[in-house]
């Protein structure tokens, strides 16, 4: 019960009927002493006119009327009394206009009852019309508010400034529409990113697609060597796996965006990783004559997952193995503090220009003086989403023809 007074207008309309019932209690008994007052009048009236019309015929008999009438009678006198009067018709079966008195009285007791009950329905139905219509209004409020809702109005703000279920309600209200409206736009999102997706991956499937093509035309069109043949199943190869790549780079992408997948984070060696990371690319450094250098003295541990962190480590170093030229060198580092854990690969490559620096990130991106024409542009945004599904933040400065360095932090709280 308690709770429930916790609302405004369950007080207000308790207050109100409790003022209404303590009102009229006051006026009934103010008509009750009235009526009491009223009665004393018509006895004395009766009593009165009865002595006179006595002191009339008998007048030795005034001294002893009046103490009749102020001392209390017997039951045996008051029987007699009525023997006497039912002698002459007087009883109470008489029709009351018969007794002046006594119709007058019963006419303003009848009057005044009515009346009295009159105000009190009045009132009752005032304070429930203006309660229920209160709540009736609040409740069209928000019924429009749910219209403009789902017509997509997400403007309208429910304002409840006192306490009270109807200010939870919106409260609740108002954190529904975020939600909505978050999830719409959400959805408005996914649905550009799918389209974009959708048009890149096709742009990406049909430079491949159109070469294997162009190949087997060949082969069916004209008589070739067995070199020949192998040279263009060979390219045959070569694209086929460049799709296979994009295709498994999009599934990890698309879970990773879904959040379908299940990190197996385990407090291990960070360097390990590191390590594993560079052994699964050194024959491609050692083809590419760039030497990769990682020393590290201290072992750092750090919560991962170690086959989701090489993934990213990988796509990193490929990527600066692919624009570092021969003789070149790519160090990486490990910074341990007690606030974050920090991974630096800095390599001396060809270096990015400032306009696009800030899109490396990007699906599909390839940068305007990128050489390499088969190039996807979705390693560093794999590796990107890998670290903040880590829960870390990664960032890129360099300089045209001095390197590039990458700098991957995680917290460490």
């Amino acid at each position: 019960m308690s709770r429930d007074f916790m609302n405004p207008e369950l007080r207000l309309s308790s207050g109100v009927l409790l003022s209404l019932m303590a009102f009229f209690f006051l006026v009934a008994f103010i008509m009750l002493k009235l009526h009491h007052e009223q009665l004393k009048s018509d006895y004395i009236a009766v009593f009165g006119s009865i002595a006179s019309r006595i002191v009339e015929e008998h007048p030795e008999l005034e001294q002893d009327i009046v103490p009749f009438m102020t001392t209390e009678i017997s039951r045996e006198e008051e029987e007699k009394g009525k023997e006497i009067l039912a002698q002459y018709g007087l009883t109470v079966q008489l029709n009351d206009e018969l007794f002046p008195y006594v119709h007058t009285a019963i006419q303003k007791n009848e009057r005044a009852v009515v009346l009295l009950f009159l105000l009190m329905a009045l009132s009752l139905f005032l304070l429930n019309y203006s309660q229920y219509r209160t709540l009736y209004s609040r409740i069209r409020q928000l019924a429009l508010a749910a219209e403009k809702v789902v017509e997509g109005d997400f403007n309208i703000i429910m304002s409840e400034t006192r306490e009270g279920d109807f200010s939870k309600l919106a409260v609740a209200f108002n954190g529904m529409r975020n939600t909505i409206r978050n999830q719409l736009d959400e959805l408005k999102k996914e649905k550009r990113f799918l389209a974009d997706l959708l048009s890149d991956i096709s742009h990406q499937l049909k430079t491949p697609l159109s070469s294997m093509i162009i190949y087997n035309e060949i082969m069916l069109g004209k008589q070739l060597s067995e070199e020949q043949q192998r040279m263009f199943l060979l390219q045959n190869e070569k694209q086929l796996e460049r799709m296979k790549w994009l295709i498994q780079s999009l599934l990890k992408l698309a879970k990773l965006d879904a959040k379908a997948l299940q990190m197996d984070r385990q407090q291990q060696s960070l360097n390990e990783t590191v390590w594993q990371s560079i052994d699964d690319l050194r024959e491609q450094a050692v083809e590419a004559n760039v030497h990769i250098r990682f020393e590290n003295s201290e072992e750092v541990e750090f919560n991962h997952d170690r086959l989701w962190l090489k993934e990213a480590f990988i796509n990193i170093i490929k990527n600066s193995i692919e624009h570092t030229p021969p003789g070149g060198n790519i160090d990486i580092t490990i910074v341990s503090h007690p606030l974050y854990t920090r991974v630096v690969i800095a390599d001396t490559g060809e270096g990015i220009s400032q306009d696009d620096l800030p899109h490396i990130f990007k699906r599909f991106y390839k940068a305007k003086t990128s050489k390499k024409p088969d190039s996807i542009g979705i390693g560093l945004a794999l590796a990107k989403s890998i670290i903040e599904a880590h829960g870390g933040m990664i960032e890129a400065k360099s300089e045209l023809g001095k390197g590039t360095t990458f700098s991957i932090t995680f917290l460490n709280y």
